[in-house]
């Protein structure tokens, strides 16, 4: 029998019987105790929640009402004063901010501070603090706008400096920025800040087209693209002197500012939902509804994409009676509160009007507002601690008795236990000789069996291990350590491999040429990966190394290397791909030759085009009488150079998607105003996103080089 059983039949025979008429008595006693305080408090709870909740929706429904009239009014001034400076031909003013110049942070107005207010949600959950100046405004030219286009218009809104600072300054608790978005592409933001977007066009923002044509100035929820934080906008449209529309202006509130009220926050239940709505027509039933203005969720502080829809939401309940009957309430100016279903429980909603068709209400679940009944639970438990003390007695006995049983059943607990332990201890001193000796026929003599079982694998598993990890930091040491440094080029590199040891290579070679305007750049991809590949790729890398110093053309450097590999690997069926070229900036060259390797890139920013650095030629290892070719063409200023392996666009996502040569390439275009360094960061970190939870299942190696001027 096993001895789990034993144990239990044993406690069982001596505890059950007095233990379960304790509990009848207990129960009993606790259950008409318990149904008089709950009755009682639920009661008073009740009436307590709902004043509390009539008191608190009527204040901050005020407080919300006033504050949409300040802002309200401060835009039509805004408006006002926006009118009047587009009518004025001032000259083109001598210092002027533009949002480049916020974001580089090398030339800002001398007010200029990090704001401890204004910030920006990363994705990595971190907060980046924006540079804010209260002095001046920055401007923004659209994408495809040029600045002889907007010129005039320029120095005009540079005038309204004052009149936003003017118009901030009662309403900073409340409003973060100012923007007046013109028809022709350009953009005015007060204060002047960091973190601006360099393809941010408000113009195709909805708020912006719809701004124009709707009686309503408030727009939906949408996320900030300096903050990425959700916010609202009360806009207008501005016109010029002959009746043309010139374009938009608006102010920008947080949603966070207006629900983290500290009314609001600290007089509800942590799990309560706050919502501002309006009334409105739900197109998918054709009735009238909520229409969710803003929510708790917006308020939070999340790193956002600022090209993200929010899209429409609706505050519903499968209560319709109800909720009509609150919508009726709002419509005829009256705060009320009703009980009504939502998602999935019971609610008490206390809402109230503030302006029009716009309401303010607050949904509690049941479940927190009688929590103060657990009060009364924890009452009762006193009642069931006294109940037990008036039992101890009979219990002490019966716990002196088990443990006279459970005593002599020690020893057949406490001896496989601490040979166990024993034998753990020297396993964790490195000592994989140790064994145990239990020869029971229960739990403990199957652990016994297991352990001797496990320890002499593990000795050898360790043993591997230590060798492999061995080999990866050799590998490691054999890859460049740092960027060469090249006249007129920038130059970065990464592999990251899919094990502890991988095959793929990249290595920056001296031409036996003293010269810092030349440079041998090699990116190989041995066949599959692992150690045996790490070998290999350690032989290629010596072979190419010591060849390279000799002299010779590259390609009858490769053609050499190639010759050495394949009576190396003949047996084995493996082979390595390559890519070498040399880049001569002095002439305005790349000469290269292909192994079977996957073709480099060459983009132009200039002609926004892509060109593949092609040529003939087998993998390394296969023919030893392959003699390769030597291609070359010319290279200009400003031209990126991109080499890497198959293990970037062969990377597949869970969905069974591949990452593709398309996807690097426009990461390659989207990134051309980068260092070489910081396009290789990009491309790992896209590579990371698209892959997921995904396991890396090859290695990966890129080389950018970047053609400066």
């Amino acid at each position: 029998m096993k001895y789990r059983w034993k144990l239990l039949i044993l406690l069982l025979s001596i505890s059950i019987i007095p233990m379960a008429g304790a509990r009848f008595f207990g129960v009993h006693s606790v259950r008409q105790l318990g149904d008089e305080l709950v009755t009682r408090t639920r009661e008073r709870i009740v009436t307590d929640t709902e004043d509390r909740l009539k008191l608190l929706v009527n204040a901050y429904s005020q407080i919300l009402w006033k504050s949409r009239e300040q802002v309200e009014m401060a835009l039509l001034m805004q408006r006002s004063a926006v009118e009047r400076v587009l009518k004025a031909k001032p000259p083109y003013p001598a210092n002027v901010f533009f949002a480049t110049d916020f974001n580089r942070g090398d030339r800002l107005p001398p007010d200029t501070f990090p704001s401890s207010v204004h910030f920006k949600s990363l994705k990595n959950g971190g907060t980046e603090v924006l540079r804010i100046s209260y002095s001046t405004q920055v401007f923004k030219l659209a994408p495809g706008t040029t600045m002889d286009r907007v010129g005039p218009d320029l120095a005009s809104l540079s005038l309204a400096g004052p009149t936003y600072k003017q118009i901030h300054e009662p309403l900073r608790d409340m409003v973060a920025w100012h923007h007046t978005i013109l028809e022709n592409g350009l953009h005015s933001f007060y204060p002047g800040h960091s973190g601006i977007p360099d393809r941010l066009d408000f113009r195709q923002f909805p708020w912006y087209r719809e701004a124009a044509n709707s009686p309503v100035p408030w727009s939906d929820p949408y996320v900030d693209p300096a903050t990425r934080q959700v916010v609202v906008a009360a806009a207008a449209p501005v016109y010029r002197a002959d009746g043309v529309l010139g374009g938009v202006t608006a102010l920008v509130v947080p949603i966070g500012r207006m629900l983290n009220q500290r009314l609001l926050v600290s007089s509800i239940p942590p799990k309560s939902k706050a919502y501002l709505c309006y009334i409105a027509k739900d197109p998918a039933t054709g009735q009238r509804s909520a229409r969710i203005f803003a929510k708790q969720d917006h308020a939070d502080v999340q790193h956002r994409s600022w090209r993200a829809h929010l899209g429409t939401e609706w505050l519903v309940s499968k209560d319709d009676r109800q909720f009509q009957a609150m919508l009726d309430d709002i419509l005829t100016g009256r705060g009320n509160i009703r009980t009504m279903a939502f998602e999935g429980c019971g609610c008490t909603w206390a809402y109230g009007p503030i302006q029009g068709a716009a309401f303010v209400v607050v949904i509690i679940p049941e479940t927190e507002i009688f929590k103060p009944v657990d009060e009364a639970e924890r009452s009762v438990q006193e009642s069931v601690g006294s109940l037990i003390r008036m039992t101890g007695y009979g219990l002490t006995g019966i716990i002196l008795l088990v443990i006279v049983l459970a005593f002599s059943f020690s020893k057949t607990v406490t001896r496989p236990l601490q040979a166990l332990l024993d034998g753990s201890l020297r396993l964790a001193e490195g000592d994989f000789k140790a064994r145990v000796a239990i020869h029971s026929k229960d739990e403990f003599g199957e652990m016994g069996k297991v352990f001797n079982y496990i320890v002499p694998r593990l000795a050898d598993y360790t043993q591997m291990s230590r060798s492999i990890a061995l080999a990866g930091e050799v590998q490691r040491s054999l890859l460049p350590k740092s960027n060469p440094s090249v006249e007129r080029l920038d130059i970065a590199g990464v592999t990251i491999s899919c094990d502890e040891t991988g095959g793929d290579y990249y290595d920056y070679l001296d031409m036996g040429e003293i010269r810092g305007d030349r440079v041998g750049i090699v990116v190989g991809d041995v066949s599959d990966h692992g150690l045996p590949s790490a070998l290999l790729m350690a032989s290629a890398r010596s072979y190419l190394r010591q060849r390279a110093a000799m002299p010779g053309t590259i390609s009858e450097i490769v053609s050499d290397v190639n010759r050495q590999m394949t009576r190396d690997v003949e047996e084995t069926g493996r082979f390595m791909t390559l890519f070498f070229c040399v880049i001569d900036t002095a002439y305005h060259r790349i000469r290269w030759v292909r192994a079977g390797h996957d073709p480099g890139m060459v983009y132009d920013p200039a002609s926004e085009r892509f060109e593949s650095l092609a040529g003939a030629g087998i993998s390394l290892g296969v023919s030893e009488d392959t003699v390769y070719e030597e291609s070359w063409q010319r290279i200009a200023p400003g031209q990126i150079l991109v080499i890497g392996t198959d293990g970037i666009w062969e990377t597949h996502n869970a969905e069974g998607g591949m990452f593709g040569k398309e996807r690097l390439q426009n990461i390659v275009q989207a990134n051309a105003e980068s260092s070489s360094r910081g396009m290789v960061e990009s491309v790992i970190a896209a590579l990371e996103a698209f892959r997921g939870p995904v396991r890396q299942e090859d290695d990966v190696t890129l080389v950018v080089i970047k053609v400066n001027q």
